[in-house]
C-alpha cells in the first residue's frame, strides 16, 4: 500500500456543510480581510514611499502595478480552481484524493512560475512600450521588473497553497501570513528605497527587492504549513502518476477563472495607455485612484475568496438552501458596505489622494475619478462574488461571460469613446455604469443557475 492509501494522519479541515451560514462566512472572512487588507498595502505603501522619489517612478509603479496584477490574476484563477475541486472532495470526504490534488497543484505551480519568468524576461520592453511607457518611464519600469521576474514562485505558490486551505474550511494562516508580509514589506521599504540605517540604498529598486524578500517568506511558511500542519502534500509514484488528471480537473476551472480574473488587469493595461495620452501626470492620477480603490474594495475580496469553499463543500453535499442563504447574505453585504465606502471616499477623496502626491493637477484627477466610481462598488463586489460562486459550483463560464461583458462590451468602448470626446473626468463615469449593469446581471444569472440545479 501507498503512502497516499495510509497516511499518517487525517487531513485538517473545516466541515463547511453544518452550523449557522453566516458564522461560517464570518469566521473564514475575518483572517482574509485582515490579511488580504495588509496585502494589498504592498501598493500602497510602496507608492506611498516611491511617490517621495519623483513623478516618473509614480508613473513607472502606475505601469509596473498593472503587470504584476495580470500575474496575480493567473495565481487567483489557478486557487479558485484548486479551491472549487478540492472543496467538493472534502464535502464528499475523500482524504486521498485531497492530497493528490493538493500535491499535483504545487507541481504544476512550480512549471507555471518557471515559465512566467522566463517570458517576463523576454518581453520587459516590447509590453511596456506597447503600454505607453515614454523613455523618462521606461527605465523604472525595467529596473524593477528585472527583479520582479525572480518572484514569480514565491507569489503564486502562496496563493494557490491558500487555495487549499480554503477548499478545507481553514483561512486563518493564510491571513496571519499576510499581515506578517505586509509589516515585513513596510518596514523594508524605506530601508532599501532611501538606504537607512546602513542598508544599500537602491531607490526604486528596493521597492521591488522588499517585496521579493517578504514573498519569499510568505512561499517558505505556506510550503511548510501544507506538509507538516495540513498533511496534504504527498510525493508518492502513485501521486505522481495522477497528475494529469487532477491537472485537468483544475484546469476545468482555473483556466475560465484565470481568463475572469485575467481580463480585469489586462483591461486596466488598456486604460492606462488610453490614459497615458494625458501624460506622465494624468498615468500617475489614475495610480493613485486605484491604489485608494484597492485597499475600499479589500472587504470584497475577502468575501469572494470564502464564498467559494463554502458553497464548494454545500454543493458537495447536496444542501441547496445553504447555498440560498449565502448567496442572499453576501449580496446584502456588498450593497451595504459598498453604500458606506462610497460615502467615506466622497467626503475624503482630496485627502487621501494628496497622501501620494501634491501637484494640483494630479490631485484633481483622483478626486474626479473617487468622486463617481465607488457609486458602483456595491454592485461590482456582487459582480466578484458571483463569479467565485460560479466557479466554485464547477460552471466558471458564466463568470467569464459576465466579466467580458463589464469591460469588453461595456467599459472598455464607453471610456474610449468619453475619453475622446468628452475628457477623462467623464470617462470615469462609464466605469460606474459598467460595474453596475454587471452587477445586476450577476446577481440574476446566479439565481437561476442555483435553482435550476437545486430541481435538476
Amino acid at each position: 500500500m501507498s503512502e497516499v492509501e495510509k497516511p499518517k494522519k487525517k487531513t485538517r479541515s473545516f466541515d463547511l456543510t453544518k452550523g449557522a451560514v453566516h458564522k461560517h462566512l464570518i469566521r473564514m472572512a475575518l483572517p482574509m480581510i485582515i490579511g488580504l487588507s495588509a496585502s494589498i498595502s504592498f501598493t500602497f505603501v510602496d507608492s506611498y514611499f516611491i511617490a517621495k522619489l519623483g513623478t516618473n517612478e509614480v508613473a513607472a509603479m502606475g505601469f509596473v502595478s498593472r503587470m504584476v496584477m495580470i500575474y496575480f490574476s493567473v495565481a487567483i484563477g489557478l486557487s479558485a480552481g484548486v479551491t472549487s475541486v478540492l472543496a467538493h472532495v472534502a464535502g464528499s470526504g475523500d482524504q486521498d484524493e485531497v492530497k493528490k490534488l493538493a500535491t499535483n497543484t504545487l507541481i504544476m505551480t512550480a512549471i507555471l512560475s518557471l515559465a512566467i519568468s522566463i517570458f517576463g524576461y523576454l518581453t520587459i520592453d516590447p509590453i511596456f512600450t506597447a503600454m505607453g511607457a515614454n523613455e523618462h518611464v521606461l527605465p523604472h519600469v525595467r529596473e524593477y521588473m528585472m527583479i520582479w521576474y525572480l518572484s514569480p514562485l514565491f507569489v503564486i505558490l502562496p496563493m494557490t497553497g491558500g487555495g487549499v486551505m480554503r477548499a478545507l474550511g481553514d483561512t486563518k494562516l493564510q491571513g496571519n501570513l499576510m499581515l506578517v508580509s505586509a509589516f515585513a514589506n513596510a518596514a523594508l521599504d524605506p530601508l532599501l528605497i532611501f538606504g537607512l540605517y546602513g542598508f544599500p540604498e537602491l531607490g526604486f529598486a528596493g521597492a521591488a527587492w522588499a517585496s521579493l524578500i517578504t514573498r519569499f517568506i510568505s512561499f517558505a511558511v505556506i510550503l511548510y504549513a501544507l506538509h507538516y500542519q495540513y498533511n496534504v502534500i504527498c510525493f508518492s509514484k502513485e501521486t505522481i502518476n495522477t497528475f494529469a488528471a487532477s491537472l485537468k480537473k483544475i484546469l476545468h476551472v482555473g483556466i475560465p477563472a484565470t481568463g475572469t480574473n485575467i481580463i480585469i488587469p489586462i483591461v486596466a493595461a488598456i486604460v492606462i495607455s488610453i490614459v497615458a495620452r494625458y501624460g506622465t501626470e494624468a498615468v500617475a492620477a489614475n495610480h493613485v485612484a486605484t491604489t485608494i480603490e484597492m485597499i475600499s474594495l479589500v472587504l470584497f475580496f475577502s468575501t469572494s475568496a470564502v464564498v467559494g469553499p463554502f458553497i464548494g463543500q454545500n454543493l458537495g453535499a447536496r444542501k441547496f438552501d445553504r447555498i440560498d442563504e449565502c448567496i442572499k447574505s453576501v449580496s446584502i453585504f456588498c450593497m451595504a458596505w459598498g453604500l458606506f465606502v462610497a460615502i467615506a471616499i466622497a467626503l475624503t477623496a482630496p485627502t487621501l489622494a494628496g497622501l501620494f502626491r501634491k501637484e494640483p493637477e494630479i490631485i484633481a484627477l483622483a478626486q474626479s475619478y473617487l468622486y463617481v466610481v465607488p457609486i458602483s462598488y456595491g454592485l461590482y463586489g456582487i459582480v466578484m462574488s458571483v463569479n467565485a460562486m460560479f466557479n466554485s459550483l464547477g460552471k466558471p463560464m458564466p463568470g467569464v461571460a459576465i466579466s467580458s461583458i463589464r469591460v469588453f462590451f461595456l467599459q472598455l468602448p464607453l471610456f474610449y469613446i468619453a475619453s475622446e470626446f468628452y475628457g477623462l473626468e467623464i470617462a470615469f463615469i462609464t466605469i460606474s455604469i459598467s460595474n453596475a449593469i454587471a452587477g445586476v446581471i450577476g446577481y440574476l444569472w446566479i439565481k437561476d443557475t442555483v435553482n435550476k440545479l437545486k430541481h435538476a
